[in-house]
């Protein structure tokens, strides 16, 4: 059975045919090599995906339907230095379908600002591999920990935590790699551990989203 590829495809859409990007055309046809006719899939990242047909220019609408939304988690990360590092952290999470990533701004972290510059993008071609529906939202802008507002739970990356994870929305927070400075994390936040080891930054994201993922199964959607 041929291979058919799953694009994600920017909204509004027109009611026929939805445009190709000048890129989307030469992977599509020079790259992977289809013609005219060939079937695709494609999504608009917010929870409808279709299947319809290549034309030289555009992608010809067929059917349709809405996929439920996943659990609603964001993860808050101080990202690693490295950006092969922070690029795997973007796609694991957008794979598993975090419904936002925001960068956070602390004490001890040694990220630079441009290692994110191209998450979006990232974050795209992790939709298109995993074929979902949903694209995560990478924030540009970094916050602080003051900055995270109310609204829902929120939860400290910590090996000397325990499990207790609350229903969603939930938010976990991932700290940097030279640890937290003394009181630069409220104290009434529950802290969630993920594990006995010491994790890197990527690999406790995707700790995190594993255990609230499998502890909120029922109450995935809105």
């Amino acid at each position: 059975m041929p291979h058919v590829p799953h694009l994600f495809l920017e909204p509004p859409w027109p009611e026929r045919g939805i445009d190709l990007s000048r890129p989307q055309i030469t992977h599509l046809f020079k790259a992977l090599r289809l013609t005219p006719g060939s079937e695709v899939s494609y999504s608009d990242g917010r929870g409808l995906i279709g299947s319809g047909e290549l034309t030289p220019t555009r992608v010809v609408r067929g059917t349709e339907q809405s996929v439920s939304p996943p659990i609603d988690l964001e993860v808050v990360v101080a990202p690693p230095h490295e950006r092969d590092r922070v690029r795997f952290l973007v796609e694991k999470a957008a794979e598993l379908e975090v419904r936002r990533i925001r960068w956070l701004r602390s004490r001890f972290g040694n990220a630079r600002p441009n290692q994110v510059s191209r998450a979006r993008d990232w974050a795209i071609a992790a939709l298109e591999q995993s074929r979902s529906g949903w694209l995560t939202v990478v924030d540009s802008n970094w916050v602080d920990v003051a900055d995270l507002e109310g609204g829902r739970a929120t939860l400290v990356a910590d090996r000397e935590g325990d499990r207790f994870i609350p229903a969603p929305p939930l938010r976990v927070v991932v700290g940097p790699e030279g640890g937290w400075a003394k009181d630069e994390v409220p104290g009434e936040w529950p802290r969630l551990s993920l594990g006995r080891t010491v994790l890197r930054t990527e690999t406790a994201v995707v700790a995190a989203i594993l255990a609230v993922s499998s502890h909120s199964t029922n109450f995935a959607g809105d």
